[in-house]
């Protein structure tokens, strides 16, 4: 969801590009803090060490936004706070300065239900813009939880743009235009669902599709993830699968999931920065697919990187985006589910 996410003090930047980060001797994709030094070594969790590989790029031509699509209103103010992306944490609030942005809904309501969605159109420009609560069919819920689909510009820096257009948490797009060069996140446009500090182990299963498309241009900076979090946002997950100019990151671990349920079986490789746990698809980018979320974090609690009393607390997934070449860019996401029932 689009309410930031709690920031550690002083603030992390995550760094995008590996040209800069080998200047500052850091490896790609993980966060420095604000003195440009890297932040906190992972804790003494033992895995089989994996050699790191790149994440190659995304390179195709930039097409056309798709139509703006007929959805539910939406709010057009947004989180209460601002920085990376999810629901419901407190966080540092950004800065600098946004463009003339502003978000607009036809007459309605501010939610949908199903996947389609219903109602007059959702578009903001807002930096904090938001589109819903809907009451989505193919993403469980829990306890009257909702699910919304926002912005989160978190870090708007100078000559940023970004507009919003949603139908449904599964029919969404966002236009953005990031300063070519730009080697930090600036926002996590995504939809997210907040669940009530559900344990782990109550679940019977946690599995999530997705079809998704960057359009990349080869100046493009970002990557489509999940962004996970646990223990009241205590503890963060990414789930990282489609690379434009993303980097390499150091792995600590490699691990195979999947091989039922239709997800494919497929490797993938653990990064640590800080308290930020990632998995990265190992052998290149995926933009549509099916991933075995739940199978994921027990690892990680297995292998003591996570409590092994964990609840969950949200799941949101959209796309990191730095840089987009300094031309607009369409980020759409056409499908996307979560199912996740209790044993």
């Amino acid at each position: 969801m689009e309410i930031s996410k709690k920031l550690t003090s002083p603030r992390r930047r995550l760094l995008c590009s590996a040209a800069v980060l080998a200047s500052l001797g850091l490896a790609a994709c993980g966060p420095v803090t604000s003195t440009g030094k890297a932040a906190g070594s992972a804790p003494g969790a033992t895995a089989s060490a994996a050699p790191a590989g790149s994440s190659p790029s995304v390179a195709s031509s930039a097409t056309t936004a798709p139509a703006s699509p007929s959805a539910p209103a939406a709010s057009g103010s947004a989180s209460p706070s601002a920085s990376k992306a999810t629901s419901g944490q407190p966080t540092a609030s950004a800065t600098s300065a946004s463009p003339s942005g502003s978000s607009s809904a036809s007459a309605g309501s501010s939610g949908g239900t199903g996947s389609s969605g219903s109602g007059a159109p959702c578009v903001t420009s807002a930096a904090k813009g938001s589109c819903g609560p809907y009451n989505d069919a193919s993403i469980s819920q829990t306890a009257g939880t909702s699910t919304t689909v926002g912005q989160d510009v978190w870090n708007p820096i100078s000559g940023w743009a970004q507009t919003l257009y949603a139908t449904s948490p599964g029919n969404w797009y966002t236009t953005a235009s990031m300063p070519k060069g730009n080697t930090a996140v600036v926002s996590f446009p995504n939809v997210g669902t907040t669940y009530p500090e559900t344990p782990l182990g109550n679940f019977s299963s946690i599995y999530s599709s997705f079809t998704e498309n960057m359009h990349a241009n080869s100046a493009t900076s970002a990557w489509a993830a999940f962004d996970i979090w646990l223990n009241k946002w205590g503890n963060e997950v990414m789930i990282q699968h489609d690379f434009a100019n993303n980097g390499a990151c150091p792995a600590k671990a490699t691990a195979q999931f999947g091989g039922s349920d239709g997800v494919p079986a497929q490797t993938w490789q653990l990064c640590q920065y800080g308290s930020e746990l990632i998995w990265k698809l190992a052998g290149g980018s995926e933009q549509s697919g099916r991933v075995d979320v739940l199978a994921m974090l027990q690892w990680l609690q297995g292998h003591g990187y996570l409590p092994a009393s964990s609840t969950l607390t949200d799941i949101s997934y959209g796309w990191e985006i730095c840089s987009t070449g300094g031309t607009p860019e369409t980020f759409n996401l056409s499908r996307y589910t979560v199912t996740a029932p209790a044993k």
